[in-house]
């Protein structure tokens, strides 16, 4: 082969080589822009979806946030409503307590003393002198004791009573809070009701509820009335009376002995002995038989 032919041939395999490598260099360069694009896409998609993934956890936390809240203002209302339960449920026991001390509370309303006895049950002239005296709700005498004597040793207190419904003692009713007692007369067993001695008059105020005021209609009714009261069931319940009727406990007299009359507040006379106090003596004798 010739020279020139051989070197025409050298020139043609340095162009194919130039141009393949030139095609390398570009593939190589396209490679490599591609890699680029995908990187910065990959990338920002990336940062899109971790904005975007912030964005929900931060709306889930808000959400939770938001349910709790909503919890926490339904357990405060709870709170509140249970609290205004307890403080209801307080006072429903403080009252009902009220009502029950009220119910049981006695209130003295008379004394009688036994002063002296002679004679003997045994020579049929046994003569008991005593002492009735009315008292304040302080226990202390409203008038001047009235002196008694009657003969034997049984003697009994005949009164009036009203009682009134619970509801009113229960709530404390400036009228009908206790019940009240008439004391009509006292009398011996020897001698018959009507011949006692007379005590209250009837139509007044009874001693043991007199504070220096008039007569109020609601009393003057009470007293006035009682009998309708006691045989008209009706008309007392429309006056909230419970009971009105007359009681007459009668007790044996012991020298040296002094007996409480107690008025429930709900209920009716009661009779309580205790020993005379070496101090009591009677201001003077106001009737004798």
């Amino acid at each position: 082969m010739s020279i020139a032919c051989r070197g025409k041939t050298e020139g043609a395999s340095v162009i194919r080589t130039v141009n393949a490598l030139s095609n390398l260099l570009r593939a190589v360069v396209s490679v490599a822009v591609l890699v680029a694009l995908a990187a910065g896409g990959w990338w920002a998609y990336r940062a899109y979806h971790a904005d975007r993934l912030q964005a929900e956890q931060l709306q889930a936390q808000e959400a939770k946030i938001n349910e709790l809240t909503g919890e926490l203002a339904a357990s405060h209302q709870q709170i509140g409503r249970l609290e205004s339960e307890v403080e209801a449920k307080q006072k429903e026991i403080q009252r009902l307590d009220t009502a029950m001390r009220l119910l049981k509370v006695d209130r003295r309303v008379a004394q009688i003393d036994v002063l002296s006895q002679r004679g003997s049950a045994e020579n049929g002239d046994l003569v008991s002198h005593f002492s009735f005296t009315e008292l304040d709700e302080q226990q202390n005498p409203i008038e001047e004791p009235r002196v008694f004597s009657v003969n034997g040793d049984v003697i009994y207190v005949d009164a009036w009573v009203v009682k009134f419904d619970d509801e009113f003692v229960e709530t404390g009713d400036p009228l009908r809070s206790t019940s009240v007692c008439l004391f009509r007369r006292v009398f011996g067993e020897m001698q018959s009701p009507s011949s006692g001695f007379p005590l209250d008059p009837v139509g007044s105020r009874p001693a043991a509820y007199r504070n220096g005021s008039k007569l109020s209609e609601f009393e003057k009714e009470i007293w006035s009335k009682f009998w309708e009261y006691a045989n008209d069931r009706d008309k007392a319940r429309a006056a909230g009376v419970r009971a009105a009727h007359g009681e007459a406990p009668y007790l044996k007299l012991v020298p040296g002995k002094r007996y409480k009359l107690e008025l429930r507040a709900s209920g009716g006379l009661t009779v309580i002995p205790e020993d005379l106090p070496r101090a009591a003596k009677p201001a003077r004798v106001a009737e004798t038989l």
